[in-house]
């Protein structure tokens, strides 16, 4: 009793003590407080992002094109770059990233390839962030998420373009943004059709394939923000030939997606230190497969939806959030039945703030129903000095489920496996970034990531030579380690940019023993960037733009003819635009692969050689 006394004495003296030295705070500082805990937890989770202005001189007509350049995504195609485009980041596979359109999930159980298919026009976009998957509700952020954030305008603003390009390329597109009191509108319609794309030195069979990379899709887009609630609504059209895009027997495939997403997000003080978040959001596709064209093979219906809350309580230390989640997963399909499946999640996270030194914890406790209960967590801290740097340390536990196609898809030469375990990560993070700004207007930015991820069970598809299949399978550890190194400058209009940006990434799985089809990563990427001016007037400005890549990837392919053991080899590409800005015009001569490289980079597809087109676009 005399014990328990005096540890009652200890802890109010403690409390006593705590609050004499936090200052007295009003409630409006309180919640200033919680605001910035919150901005500098999740600044640092940021490993590189794209603004607006960065994007609007690159020679770029798609998200998966602007992502090409950043530092550890890795950006595969299977032909032209609107035709069907796999993102992974650091090592991992295109199932373990997760795609958000303003911090809301889109994703697709049934695989990931089709989580690119997304309704939306480069020309809203006001930056793209590439995150790490540290964070305890972003579930499915395996190896980290891919946030596109669109343009919120305080003014009236209307964009008309048109790009034509070689092999039948025409793109017409309109953007729109309003605001009427405190109502923004965001809306966007494109259309895009090639006839396919040419490719150097290709053989017989190569060119067989080439003459069915044809595609053609419609995307349409609206956004509307009211105070504190935003609602979206996409959807996209898209037929795609694939050549050989999925096996190196047949050169005439074929695919069809349909794809509609919609969502309502609300982020907003209830009362007091109180605040909400809350989120619902559905996406629906289906999906037509062909292996010979014109031939139905495949064919796929899904439906992802997804509710959650989440609650934040505004302190003297920083911010409290609890919440709770809980998605479904429906697919039916020809090939591999009707199944279903849900997951509810909890979570709680606290965030703190003293001085320049923030830092996050936070646990998540996940109910399955395909398997069980499970946990993840993540935690970073970090020391904002100097007004302009900052350094960090963050950790994570990260799990994801197998999609359906791991687990249920029998065709060609591939075969699912319902015996596949979840796959498991711990993430340890070390980085930092500082900005140098000069009175004439220079700015420098330079940031760093080192990064060690621990997996397990992680699942890949490997190819066994005596029958010549691909099997889904758990590699029992795959250790990834790397580092992001990114360096940005800016002068004036006649040096807008010099980047140099550097990925190196290495596991400890040997893809040569293993036959390894998922897990060919890039192990060295460089991107150098050059945006510079060539005659400047008040009124306007002729520039070019440079772009050159260089990546080394590990890993070996199996050819068109059937042959395994292709090593990939180091490529390098440069990409151009030389443009003219005369508001309220901008018109631009561009062209990617100039240098007309041949190369593979996805299995036996021969990417594309060098590929112009004119652009031209009016900003009202």
């Amino acid at each position: 009793m005399h014990s328990q006394r005096k540890k009652g004495h200890f802890v109010s003296h403690l409390l006593l003590w705590i609050l004499l030295l936090v200052p007295s705070l009003t409630l409006d500082e309180v919640e200033v407080t919680a605001h910035q805990a919150q901005v500098q937890s999740e600044a640092f989770r940021l490993v590189a992002q794209v603004s607006h202005d960065e994007i609007a001189q690159l020679p770029v007509t798609t998200v998966a094109d602007i992502l090409a350049y950043l530092p550890g995504v890795d950006v595969r195609a299977r032909g032209a770059s609107a035709a069907q485009t796999d993102i992974s980041l650091r090592g991992g596979t295109f199932d373990q990233v997760l795609v958000l359109l303003n911090g809301v999930p889109i994703q697709d159980a049934q695989t990931g390839h089709y989580a690119m298919n997304i309704p939306i026009n480069i020309a809203l976009i006001e930056r793209i962030e590439v995150l790490q998957g540290t964070a305890t509700h972003l579930t499915d952020a395996f190896t980290g998420a891919i946030n596109i954030i669109t343009r919120d305008t305080e003014t009236d603003r209307y964009v008309l373009g048109l790009s034509a390009g070689l092999n039948g390329e025409v793109r017409p597109s309109f953007t729109g943004s309003w605001r009427r009191g405190e109502v923004r509108i965001n809306a966007a319609a494109d259309y895009a059709r090639s006839d396919g794309y040419y490719a150097p030195a290709a053989n017989d069979k190569e060119q067989e394939a080439l003459r069915n990379t044809d595609y053609q899709l419609a995307n349409l887009y609206l956004q509307t923000r009211w105070r504190d609630l935003d609602v979206q609504v996409g959807a996209q059209y898209k037929d795609a030939g694939l050549g050989t895009g999925y096996g190196y027997a047949s050169t005439d495939q074929f695919d069809a997606t349909r794809t509609f997403f919609a969502s309502a997000r609300y982020n907003g003080v209830v009362k007091g230190p109180w605040s909400l978040t809350a989120l619902l959001a559905y996406r629906g596709q289906y999906d037509r497969y062909e292996w010979h064209r014109g031939t139905a093979l495949n064919r796929h219906w899904t439906h992802n939806t997804q509710v959650g809350v989440q609650a934040h309580y505004a302190s003297r230390i920083g911010r409290t959030t609890i919440g709770a989640a809980f998605k479904s997963d429906a697919l039916r399909s020809s090939n591999m039945g009707e199944h279903h499946r849900w997951q509810a999640t909890l979570n709680a996270e606290q965030q703190f703030l003293w001085r320049g030194l923030a830092a996050s914890i936070g646990v998540a406790g996940h109910y399955n129903s395909w398997s069980g209960w499970y946990a993840s967590g993540a935690a970073n801290i970090g020391y904002s000095f100097l007004k302009t740097g900052s350094v960090y340390l963050a950790a994570g536990r990260s799990l994801r489920m197998p999609t359906w196609t791991d687990l249920f898809y029998h065709a060609g030469v591939q075969r699912g496996n319902t015996a596949l375990k979840a796959e498991k990560a711990w993430l340890l993070s070390l980085g930092g970034q500082y900005i140098w700004t000069w009175e004439k207007g220079g700015r420098l930015h330079l940031s760093g990531d080192l990064y060690y991820r621990w997996g397990q069970d992680i699942i890949d598809w490997t190819y066994n030579e005596a029958d010549s299949l691909f099997y889904a399978t758990n590699q029992n550890s795959v250790n990834a380690f790397g580092i992001d190194l990114v360096a940005d400058y800016h002068l004036n209009a006649w040096l807008r940019k010099v980047a140099v940006r550097y990925a190196y990434t290495t596991l400890s799985l040997d893809l040569t023993q293993t036959k390894s089809q998922y897990l060919d990563h890039l192990r060295h990427k460089i991107v150098v960037t050059v945006d510079h001016g060539i005659y400047v007037w008040k009124k306007g400005c002729v520039g070019a733009n440079w772009s050159l890549r260089w990546q080394d990837r590990a890993g070996s392919y199996v050819d068109i003819y059937g042959k395994a053991g292709n090593a990939f080899q180091p490529v390098l590409l440069l990409d151009g635009s030389l443009y003219l800005e005369l508001a309220p015009l901008r018109v631009a001569i561009e062209c990617q692969n100039m240098t007309n490289r041949h190369y593979y980079d996805y299995g036996g597809i021969l990417m594309p050689g060098a590929h112009g087109r004119l652009s031209v676009s009016a900003c009202f």
